[in-house]
């Protein structure tokens, strides 16, 4: 099973001998960790944990959900206004060059028009400026009304993310003392069944390079004697209140 504990040198918690074997020992292998990780008690608190895990993820999906579909929402928004600024920009620059010759034609036609007309070009000139300079607000007030609804999206993913904190807070289970018992509970039952067989040595699987006889690994015997030795607490549903 996927293992949900941190087991990085826990073989150093085991009891196997340091020193090298000697002509005379008969020696078999057994792997702790694979032990420790399928102890009983381990399995039911691993099976806990992964349960409540999921239970997080469902209770915070449809959240999740509609964060994730505003987010994608507010990231279109970005992209259109980002392309309506970007052909704004090139309506400027046009814009521009158009009024630049408009303005060089009315000063060159000036002297033979009359203040009226010349009133008029003037009138035109400036109203396509008041035109365009509309669209410039506009856009711009799309701008603003982005930043604030981007704000308030990032604080509604603060929120979020608080509140997956606190419940992965509070559903912490601490395996510490499962984990220590399932240490000493795996010593005992490898020496027992090392003894039962007559085995003087036993060794990590990692330092053979090589065994002759494979009934030496003497693992899946040990997880079947704390099988059937350990005694696992079954948990009481709680009362139903009155």
């Amino acid at each position: 099973m996927k293992n949900v504990f941190k087991l990085a040198a826990i073989a150093a918690a085991f009891t196997f001998p340091a020193t090298l074997a000697n002509a005379n020992d008969k020696i078999a292998f057994a792997d702790p960790n694979f032990l420790l990780q399928n102890h009983p008690e381990m399995v039911i608190a691993s099976q806990k944990i992964e349960k409540a895990v999921q239970e997080a993820k469902n209770k915070f999906a449809d959240e999740e959900k509609k964060l994730t579909e505003e987010d994608k929402a507010l990231s279109d928004e970005f992209q259109k206004i980002e392309e309506d600024a970007q052909k704004l920009k090139k309506e400027q620059d046009a814009l521009e060059a158009s009024l630049k010759k408009k303005v060089a034609a009315l000063d060159k036609d000036a002297p033979r028009l009359r203040s009226k007309e010349i009133q008029a070009r003037q009138n035109a000139i400036q109203n396509e400026q008041k035109t365009f300079q509309k669209k410039v607000d506009a856009i711009q007030k799309r701008e603003a009304d982005f930043r604030k609804k981007a704000d308030a999206f990032q604080d509604k993913v603060a929120q979020f993310q608080q509140k997956l904190e606190q419940e992965q807070n509070a559903m912490n289970i601490d395996t510490t003392e499962i984990q220590k018992k399932a240490v000493e509970d795996v010593n005992v039952a490898i020496k027992a069944v090392a003894e039962s067989k007559g085995y003087t040595l036993v060794l990590i699987p990692s330092v053979a390079l090589y065994a002759k006889d494979e009934t030496a690994n003497i693992t899946e015997e040990v997880l079947s004697s704390l099988k059937a030795n350990v005694k696992v607490a079954e948990e009481k549903p709680a009362e139903q209140a009155k």
